[in-house]
């Protein structure tokens, strides 16, 4: 491995196809230095083949059976341990010496990888402290005193969002209802309007004939006389001789 270079000592695998073995491009130095994280869930049914040349393997592979599919992560997850102490006096070799700064430059790759994921305060201020038993599924929020609390459920969040969203929809549907109503009672108005004015030329052209009747009607003159005709009556009060009578 490299003593000089940057390492975050993950390998990435995509594959499409059911696969079994997913090598590790980093060294390792036990097998117990490397976990799987297999579509964001840590896996721990596999086993690890390495081949180690004075502590080191480089050729280190995480081997399931069955094959997977899917986003896979080979992650060195070395635990900081001492293996071996150096005897006084004695002879070093110097792959032992290398061993010993490999194994340590690794654990501090893989705590600074770790550490750039952290959520840090601005430097020079105080770290946060986190309340002890949050609920899973509890939103985080700051509390008094820097401390974070556990807030309101995700779930809680989403569903009041939603509830917004369709009021806020609803919203604008009685709001364009509304417009719908204002612009139809405009019509009605202007539709009564045109009535008034039909009924008021109406009435006018009623008034009109009522004008040309009286001019038109003469009646009877003074001093005139007029041909009615005469009327004949059949009825007979007496249709026999009653006789006469007589003065006693």
């Amino acid at each position: 491995m490299s003593t000089t270079t940057v390492d975050d000592r993950i390998t990435a695998y995509s594959p499409l196809v059911a696969t079994t073995e997913f090598a590790a491009d980093f060294a390792v130095f036990d097998n117990a230095d490397l976990i799987v994280i297999h579509d964001g869930v840590k896996r721990t049914d596999f086993t690890v083949s390495a081949t180690y040349v004075e502590g080191i393997a480089t050729d280190a592979k995480a081997i399931f059976s069955p094959g997977i599919i899917g986003e896979v992560l080979v992650v060195g997850a070395r635990s900081p341990r001492r293996v071996s102490r150096f005897t006084n006096g004695a002879p070093i070799p110097t792959w032992q010496q290398n061993l010993v700064a490999d194994i340590l430059t690794a654990q501090a790759q893989e705590r600074q990888r770790d550490l750039d994921r952290a959520v840090l305060v601005p430097v020079g201020s105080a770290g946060y402290a986190i309340e002890a038993g949050i609920d899973e599924g509890k939103l985080l929020v700051m509390g008094a005193g820097g401390r974070v609390e556990g807030g309101p459920s995700y779930e809680g969040v989403t569903e009041a969002v939603s509830d917004a969203q369709n009021a806020a929809a609803a919203a604008a549907l009685s709001e364009q209802q509304a417009l719908q109503h204002k612009s139809d009672a405009q019509g009605f108005s202007v539709a009564a309007a045109n009535s008034a004015v039909a009924a008021a030329s109406s009435q006018g052209q009623a008034q009109n004939l009522v004008n040309a009747a009286q001019a038109a009607y003469v009646g009877f003159q003074p001093g005139t006389f007029y041909d009615l005709g005469r009327v004949t009556d059949s009825l007979e009060l007496f249709p026999s001789d009653l006789g006469r009578v007589s003065d006693i």
